[in-house]
């Protein structure tokens, strides 16, 4: 799958959350996400003492299907809120990319779901624009739930010369800014 259509199902997802103001994508928690009945987030504790089983390995996380749902489960016993944040992200990956098997390729897909959810190209580039130059990866991690690895490897991995927004990006960084920051000035940059 194409990065343009794996951005597309993080920007969608991205939209149907309550974000609003300049720092709710700093303070975004992935475990309150909302998914439109796709899927259900739990902690692997809240599972274990559910189901009375004990996981003899404890995954950073898994996705487990019902039917047409997806049970997606994370070890709480992780103190780093941005490493909760970066396992969940890549889970829904695999379930917004309708995943049905675990192999290298659905692995490197869901890795880029969880960078283009937890920091938006058109995002990452407004920012970029409002200040006049490019975020470095520890800017970055303050206006995004990421680590300074997530935020590294996101930097790096974008083509230096941009690519057109979408329309949900633009939508998503209006609801971001608003009007203040210099956004318009810095979105209609990001038209052009």
């Amino acid at each position: 799958m194409t990065n343009r259509k794996i951005a597309a199902e993080a920007l969608s997802l991205l939209l149907r959350q309550s974000l609003a103001g300049r720092y709710s994508l700093s303070l975004f928690d992935v475990r309150k996400t909302v998914t439109g009945g796709r899927a259900i987030i739990n902690s692997i504790s809240e599972y274990e003492k559910t189901t009375g089983e004990r996981l003899s390995s404890r995954p950073e996380g898994f996705t487990v299907k019902s039917g047409s749902l997806s049970l997606i489960f994370y070890d709480d016993r992780i103190q780093s809120r941005e490493r909760i944040n970066w396992t969940l992200a890549h889970e829904l990956g695999h379930v917004c990319l309708r995943h049905t098997s675990d192999g290298k390729r659905e692995e490197s897909e869901a890795n880029r779901f969880a960078a283009a959810f937890l920091m938006p190209e058109d995002v990452l580039r407004f920012l970029d624009c409002s200040l006049g130059r490019e975020l470095t990866p520890t800017e970055m991690t303050h206006y995004f739930p990421v680590s300074l690895t997530a935020a590294k490897r996101r930097r790096y991995s974008l083509p230096s010369d941009g690519t057109a927004p979408t329309p949900e990006g633009i939508e998503l960084v209006r609801r971001l800014f608003g009007s203040g920051y210099g956004s318009e000035t810095a979105i209609s940059h990001l038209i052009i």
